[in-house]
């Protein structure tokens, strides 16, 4: 299996606080102990589904940050860890926020702001600040660690909370809420991590999403479902969020 270099993968600090720091739970106590370990299944070829991890992200440091969410998203489908959907996603969450801050960090007045429940900041975990501007902010963010096929609002009722949640048909409302509140002078972006596999149907699908948000940005561009998986990982974006900073 394809693996990023050693020192090409770093992990958020949510991910060493609630992974790697778990005292005695944890057999990953350090970086060196994860490698190792990947290096032992890579040689046994444990990972059969797993073909390995193309990264094309120019940013070194963002590049890395995707390296380790991906490290983390392989041995949590393997069982090696495990973690909920909603740990899962909060970890992310924490990953999408450092890349945030390393894309915006030549911008001495702009920040990012944790706004998750916040009142006036429905449907929005981050925004970004903007201190030079009079709105106060630019750019806000919805994650979505996977976004899933549409529901349709007949049967919403017949899915749990969460495949509603990331369902492309709740999103789809809330990008379109989130833009009449906001109007054209702030952008909306919804993050996510992977989303499903394209057969046209599902393309048509995800184009409809992506009318509903300034911008959708998947990580894993890896739409084929193919066998053994790739992870191709991608942040083609970049550039035009931060001009909207």
């Amino acid at each position: 299996m394809k693996l990023p270099e050693y020192e090409a993968f770093e992990f958020s600090p949510l991910a060493w606080k609630e992974w790697l720091h778990r005292g005695d739970k944890s057999d990953f106590r350090s970086k060196r102990d994860i490698y190792a370990f990947l290096k032992r299944q890579n040689r046994e070829a444990t990972f059969e589904w797993c073909n390995g991890i193309e990264n094309s992200v120019k940013n070194r440091r963002i590049r890395s940050l995707l390296n380790g969410y991906t490290i983390l998203d392989l041995l949590n489908e393997e069982k090696t860890v495990e973690f909920t959907k909603f740990k899962m996603w909060r970890l992310f969450e924490d990953t999408v926020v450092e890349i945030l801050r390393e894309a915006i960090k030549e911008k001495e007045e702009c920040t990012v702001a944790y706004v998750d429940r916040w009142s006036g900041f429905k449907g929005l975990d981050y925004i970004i600040i903007n201190s030079g501007s009079k709105l106060g902010w630019k750019v806000g963010v919805q994650c979505k660690r996977y976004v899933g096929t549409r529901i349709p609002y007949c049967r919403v009722n017949e899915y749990s909370s969460y495949s509603r949640g990331v369902s492309a048909s709740n999103l789809y409302d809330k990008g379109i809420a989130l833009k009449e509140r906001y109007t054209d002078k702030r952008k909306v972006i919804l993050f996510t991590f992977s989303a499903y596999r394209k057969k046209k149907i599902e393309k048509r699908r995800f184009d409809w999403l992506r009318s509903a948000w300034d911008s959708v940005i998947v990580f894993d561009k890896n739409t084929e479902g193919d066998c053994p998986y790739t992870y191709k990982l991608h942040f083609d974006e970049l550039d035009k969020i931060v001009r909207w900073c």
